[in-house]
């Protein structure tokens, strides 16, 4: 008899987790098919300039579905001459933006209320080149010679304040007006050219000739480059949103440091009208950039973002200081590195 009861007792018990297991199935099934059928919220994120791999982060968060696994579907858009990333923003046409620490500085001081919230390159592309074959390697060198300078105000800043720092007499250089490419450099129009030193210096190798790069953050007068904002008021209101794009965008980029060809590829989604093997150079140039070695990706830093208002203070970019703890917060990268 008593066995008889045990057997009962021991179905019963076995019943009961059948029926608890089934239940935590069908709860998590439930669960699943919410994730799926859930819409995503639309974003968009307004890039600094077109399409290329200095956003692969993005891209590769998108098409590995980062951006989805947060409940997120983010559009990301390029630049135009018409509206930078900062108006974009601000004017709510975007919710998410890139744009160089510059860029933020000189907004916020206008009452522009756009806050950065990570970085991407720590150490600032902006560079001169020359042919390998002009013996030019260092900024003192730029004396007698053509000069062009790309137009672009991070190039303008950064190549002023280290010619200012050096203590360089400009008016003993012949200073031009430059496009976004090579073609002055090759057509012997300039004897120094500058740009991005993950971009333009790659076009001469690519058009068959050595160069000669000087990197101008190596003379200390480093900008942050790439930064990642938004308003005041979605910080405030919607801190999880801007989580959520961090940590996505985050993981595009370690997946692009760790998985380069891929990420190549999945950028040339994008950028229609380039290259592979340039695409390429670009990323494998850019990870020193933003992987520097001195803190973790997207870590940000008081006394850089003070530099970097120094840098624009001292050439008359802005007209007064303000308090550079109002333009980045790190809520959200301290968040992500728990």
């Amino acid at each position: 008899m008593k066995n008889k009861k045990g057997v009962v007792i021991f179905l019963v018990l076995i019943l009961l987790v059948a029926i608890g297991g089934f239940s935590w199935f069908l709860m998590q099934k439930q669960s699943d098919m919410k994730k799926i059928s859930a819409p995503l919220e639309q974003i968009k994120m307004k890039l600094k300039w077109v399409h290329q791999v200095q956003f692969a982060g993005n891209y590769v968060a998108i098409e590995k579905g980062y951006y989805a696994d947060e409940g997120l579907s983010v559009a990301v858009e390029p630049f135009t001459y018409e509206e930078s990333s900062i108006d974009s923003v601000i004017s709510g046409k975007s919710d998410f933006g890139v744009a160089g620490a510059e860029e933020l500085l000189v907004a916020r001081a206008a009452g522009k209320q756009v806050k950065a919230f990570a970085v991407i390159y720590k150490k600032n592309p902006v560079a001169a080149y020359a042919l390998k074959s002009s013996g030019i390697t260092k900024p003192t060198d730029f004396i007698g010679k053509t000069v062009g300078i790309e137009r672009g105000k991070n190039v303008e800043y950064l190549y002023a304040a280290m010619m200012g720092k050096l203590k360089i007499d400009r008016s003993k250089i012949k200073e031009v007006s430059v496009g976004y490419d090579a073609s002055e450099l090759l057509s012997g129009k300039v004897d120094v050219s500058s740009g991005y030193i993950i971009n333009e210096p790659q076009l001469v190798v690519e058009a068959g000739k050595e160069v000669n790069t000087i990197l101008m953050g190596d003379y200390g007068v480093n900008m942050y480059a790439d930064v990642l904002f938004t308003t005041d008021e979605t910080i405030k209101n919607k801190p999880e949103l801007v989580g959520k794009v961090l940590r996505a965008t985050f993981k595009g980029w370690q997946y692009a440091f760790e998985h380069e060809s891929e990420a190549v590829e999945m950028t040339m989604k994008y950028a229609k009208d380039s290259t592979k093997v340039h695409q390429a150079h670009m990323l494998a140039s850019s990870i020193p950039l933003i992987n520097t070695g001195t803190a973790k990706l997207g870590w940000m830093d008081l006394v850089e973002w003070n530099q970097a208002q120094n840098i624009l203070f001292e050439q008359k970019i802005m007209s007064k200081k303000i308090d550079t703890a109002d333009v980045f917060t790190m809520k959200f990268l301290e968040e992500v590195y728990k």
